[in-house]
C-alpha cells in the first residue's frame, strides 16, 4: 500500500475475507498463524537468497560463459534491479488483484527465471532469467509482508512477526553463499539456479492451505510512476555499470546517466501530482524519514557490497575454492544472523535509529580492517573484519523498517514498509553495479604497471590486459609474474571499493545521528 485509501479500505476487505474474525488471526483458536508466517518467510528467503547465491556463482559464470570483468556485476544487478524497480507496484497488484494471487505468482516468477539461468549456455539468457527472478522478488516482498500487517491485529504481535520476517532476509543472504559454494563444489554453477525451484514447491503448498484472499477492488494503479521508476532505475544502473567498462565519458554512457536523472526527477514530479501513488513522495520531505530510507538503502549496500568483492577476492586472488569462499563466509553471515536477532530483542529497550548509528559506524570500521588483506595474507586477517561487517549490518538492515515507521504518522506506515524495502533494493542494486565499476575501472587501470614491474613482456602483458578486460582469458597455467601481478593489481581495486563502502557508512552513521536520533516530535503525514 502506499496512500491513505489503501488504510482506510483494508480492514473492511479482511472482514468480508473472514466475517467471524476482526483481524484473521485475532484468535488464539486456530492453528494456522505460524504456518501463515511461515509462507511469508520462505517468499522472503526465497528473493534474497536470489542475491548472494548469484554472487557464488560469478568466476565460475565468467570462465564458462566468457563474462567481461565489467559485465559481471549484472548477473547480480538485473536481480536486484528489477526487484527495485517494481517492489512498489508490487504492492499496489497485490492489493487490487488478491495479495494471495499475486504472491503464488511471484514464488511462481522466482521459480522460472531460476530453471530459465540454470538451463542457460549464454550470458544474455541467464540475464533474461534473473530478471524474471526480479519480477518475482518484487511480487513476493511486498505481499509477504502484507500477509502479516493485514492478519494480526494486536500492535506487540504484528511487531515480532515483521521481525522475524526481516530477520530471514539474513538467513537468505548467509545461506546463499555456503549453498552456492556447496553445489558448485558437488556440480557446476547451473545446479545453484534450482534451489528456488525445490523451494517453490514448499512455498506454493504452505500458502495454499494457510493464507486467506485480501484484496481492495478497484484499487488504482500508477503505471507512470511504474515507467519512469523502471526507465530511471534502468539507465541509472547501466550507466555506471557500462561506465565501468568503457569510461564516463562516452557518449553512450553519458546519455544513460542523463536519460536516467531526467527520469527519476519526473518520478518525483508525477508522484507528487498522483493522488495514489506508487511510491509516497509527500512523507519523503521530512529530514528523518528520507534519512531512515538513505541509511536502509546503504545498509544493504554495504552488505551485499563486501559479499560481492569477498567472493571475488577470495577466488581470484587467494584461489579459494566455491566451496572454501562459502565457508570463509560464513564469519560475516553468522555474525550478520546473530545481529540480526540481537536487534530485534534490543529493539523492545533501544530505539531503532541509535541502533542504526552504532551499526553503520561499525560497518565502516569493518570495511577498513579488510583493508588489510593482501594476495598472501592469511585468514585470521580478513576474519574480524567480516565479522564486524555482519555484526554492524545486522543492526542496520532489520531496525531500517522500525526507524521509519517511527518517524511517520501511522496511516502513512504501510506506505513507508514499502518504501523501505524498494530502497532496501535500490542499495543492493547499487552495490553490485557501482562497486563492480569501481573494482573494473582500478583494476584494469594498475594491472598494466604491475605487469611491467614483474617484467612481464610488453606482448603478453598486452594479452592479459586484454583478456582482463573481455573476460576471454584462458583458465591454464599463468605465465610467470603475471599471477602475482593480476592479484596484486585486483586487491588494489578491492581496497579501493571497500573505501568507498567505509564512507557510505560513516556518511550514513552521521545522518542518522543528525536526524534520527533527535528527530522531531512531529511525524510527516
Amino acid at each position: 500500500s502506499s496512500n491513505r485509501s489503501s488504510a482506510k479500505h483494508a480492514p473492511a476487505t479482511i472482514r468480508r475475507t473472514w466475517p467471524h474474525k476482526e483481524g484473521l488471526y485475532a484468535s488464539r483458536g486456530l492453528t494456522r498463524p505460524q504456518l501463515l508466517l511461515l509462507a511469508s518467510c520462505l517468499g522472503m528467503f526465497m528473493s534474497f537468497i536470489e542475491v548472494t547465491a548469484a554472487i557464488s556463482t560469478l568466476r565460475a559464470m565468467q570462465i564458462d560463459l566468457h563474462v567481461a570483468t565489467a559485465d559481471l556485476s549484472w548477473i547480480s544487478s538485473t536481480y536486484t534491479l528489477v526487484v527495485a524497480a517494481g517492489v512498489l507496484s508490487g504492492g499496489a497488484f497485490g492489493e487490487r488483484f488478491g495479495r494471495r494471487r499475486v504472491f503464488l505468482i511471484g514464488v511462481a516468477a522466482l521459480a522460472a527465471g531460476s530453471l530459465v539461468v540454470a538451463a542457460s549456455d549464454s550470458y544474455p539468457q541467464v540475464l533474461v532469467g534473473r530478471a524474471l527472478s526480479g519480477i518475482g522478488g518484487a511480487l513476493v516482498l511486498p505481499t509477504s509482508l502484507a500477509f502479516i500487517t493485514t492478519s494480526f491485529t494486536d500492535p506487540r504481535e504484528r511487531g515480532r512477526k515483521i521481525s522475524v520476517w526481516v530477520s530471514v532476509s539474513g538467513f537468505g543472504l548467509a545461506l546463499g553463499p555456503l549453498i552456492g559454494g556447496s553445489l558448485l563444489e558437488l556440480s557446476n554453477w547451473h545446479a545453484v539456479y534450482l534451489v528456488n525451484a525445490v523451494l517453490a514447491v514448499v512455498t506454493v503448498a504452505v500458502t495454499l492451505f494457510a493464507v486467506a484472499e485480501t484484496r481492495i477492488p478497484g484499487r488504482p494503479l500508477d503505471w507512470p510512476g511504474q515507467f519512469l521508476a523502471v526507465i530511471g532505475l534502468g539507465t541509472l544502473v547501466g550507466g555506471i555499470a557500462v561506465g565501468g567498462r568503457v569510461g564516463y565519458g562516452t557518449t553512450g554512457v553519458i546519455a544513460l546517466l542523463v536519460t536516467a536523472v531526467v527520469a527519476l526527477v519526473a518520478l518525483i514530479v508525477v508522484e507528487l501530482r498522483t493522488p495514489t501513488p506508487m511510491l509516497n513522495v509527500r512523507i519523503m520531505r521530512a529530514a528523518p524519514y528520507l534519512t531512515a530510507l538513505i541509511v536502509a538503502a546503504a545498509g544493504l549496500f554495504s552488505f551485499v557490497g563486501v559479499t560481492f568483492l569477498e567472493v571475488q577476492f577470495l577466488q581470484r586472488v587467494q584461489g579459494a575454492a566455491p566451496l572454501e569462499t562459502g565457508v570463509r563466509l560464513l564469519a560475516v553471515m553468522g555474525a550478520f544472523v546473530l545481529s540480526t536477532a540481537a536487534a530485534s530483542r534490543l529493539g523492545a529497550r533501544i530505539a531503532p535509529a541509535k541502533l542504526l548509528v552504532a551499526g553503520t559506524f561499525i560497518t565502516g570500521i569493518a570495511t577498513l580492517v579488510l583493508l588489510l588483506q593482501g594476495p598472501d595474507s592469511s585468514y585470521l586477517v580478513t576474519a574480524p573484519g567480516l565479522v564486524l561487517v555482519g555484526l554492524g549490518s545486522g543492526l542496520v538492515i532489520a531496525p531500517s523498517t522500525s526507524a521509519a515507521l517511527a518517524v511517520v504518522a501511522p496511516q502513512s506506515a504501510p506506505a513507508a514498509s514499502s518504501a523501505v524495502t524498494a530502497f532496501r533494493q535500490v542499495g543492493s542494486v547499487l552495490a553490485t553495479a557501482a562497486l563492480g565499476a569501481v573494482l573494473s575501472i582500478n583494476f584494469i587501470d594498475e594491472l598494466p604497471g604491475e605487469l611491467a614491474g614483474a617484467g612481464v613482456p610488453s606482448r603478453i602483458a598486452g594479452a592479459v590486459v586484454d583478456g582482463a578486460t573481455t573476460g576471454t582469458g584462458g583458465t591454464g597455467p599463468l605465465p610467470p609474474g603475471v599471477g602475482s601481478a593480476i592479484g596484486v593489481a585486483f586487491t588494489d581495486g578491492v581496497h579501493i571499493a571497500m573505501l568507498v563502502i567505509s564512507g557510505v557508512s560513516f556518511a550514513s552513521a552521521l545522518l542518522a545521528a543528525a536526524f534520527l536520533v533527535r528527530r522531531p516530535s512531529t511525524r510527516p503525514q
